[in-house]
């Protein structure tokens, strides 16, 4: 019953949620998913006039925009430093609250439910190995470990078939790890990006529907450290706020809002934390040669904080401004 949001409405839209983030000290942000021609429209008309707040890289809905990017001749990357194109975009499964991610073995107290796939498994593979090949970064939220099987699956036998340099292919989200997935995530060269402050929103949800045990590795930075994955955090906002003080906080503690632990052995120093929103955010957008680093070159994007984050205990570093 409610019309279609006009050219104006998105353009407004994104702006204030870009500000948003621009607000809580985000310099460039990626958007989950396009999937039409009036919200690529409402990008370009905002970056015409100079009104982007951050840099934009987009991902690309593969159903939805795909083979026109194809018939193009358009490529992940295309674009310039404030606004890309960005990865092909999939979804291969649902959530951890909604029980609906696909996991190898049931969910808590439900021996029938695994999850489920949001489309056929041979057909998501189809699609990897055609956006691999026509020479898009892919992007795929997986949440559940039988999910994220898959799309290790999909990214080797895509690159195998038809090898190509430093894909960088990304697992949005990529919750439900073991370490065996980790050191496969190492040697295929594929990079995680955890929603590294779900943990403090939705810790409970996550114990309660899968066991302590299960998320032993879930969003685990020591353990992509240790086994040289290069995993770039993020917020998945609007799931939940966008501050990044909030995911360098629970990446340093693994405590949640009520100040419950989640298995504190994958806590992480403040520069392992920094460095997840930095240097790896600009690498898992094949743009570490333009940010992520203060040195001379690059572009000089810079977050201000109202004190020196090192002075702050770690449990603190949420409320900083």
């Amino acid at each position: 019953a409610i019309a279609d949001p006009s050219q104006s409405e998105l353009e407004t839209n994104i702006e204030r949620g870009l500000k948003a983030f621009l607000a809580s000290g985000v310099t460039s942000t990626v958007e989950a998913g396009i999937d039409r021609p009036d919200e690529l429209r409402a990008y370009q008309a905002l970056w015409q006039r100079g009104q982007l707040p951050v840099r934009s890289y987009l991902m690309m809905i593969m159903a939805d925009t795909l083979d026109e990017l194809i018939d193009l001749g358009i490529q992940s990357g295309f674009g310039d430093p404030m606004l890309r194109i960005g990865p092909a975009k999939l979804f291969s499964d649902g959530s951890i609250g909604g029980r609906t991610a696909r996991m190898r073995n049931p969910y808590e107290g439900q021996a029938e439910n695994v999850g489920l796939w949001m489309q056929e498994p041979d057909d998501m593979k189809a699609l990897v190995k055609k956006a691999h090949s026509a020479g898009f970064q892919v992007g795929i939220h997986a949440i559940g470990d039988a999910a994220i099987d898959l799309i290790l699956d999909a990214y080797e036998a895509a690159q195998t078939a038809d090898p190509r340099p430093d894909p960088r292919h990304r697992i949005e989200h990529c919750s439900i790890v073991d370490l065996a997935t980790i050191d496969r995530i190492a040697r295929l060269g594929v990079v995680p990006i955890p929603g590294t402050s779900f943990l403090y929103y939705f810790r409970d949800a996550y114990v309660q529907n899968l066991g302590m045990d299960r998320i032993r590795h879930t969003y685990g930075m020591r353990s992509f450290i240790d086994r040289g994955v290069i995993a770039a955090a993020s917020t998945d906002a609007p799931v939940v706020p966008t501050s990044a003080t909030i995911g360098l906080q629970t990446m340093m503690t693994r405590t949640d809002i009520d100040g419950h632990e989640v298995w504190t052995d994958e806590a992480v120093s403040l520069d392992d934390a920094l460095r997840a929103y930095t240097v790896n955010g600009a690498y898992a957008s094949h743009e570490e040669h333009l940010k992520g680093r203060l040195i001379p070159g690059m572009l000089g994007d810079v977050t201000i904080f109202e004190t020196d984050l090192e002075s702050v205990a770690p449990g603190d570093i949420g409320q900083i401004a």
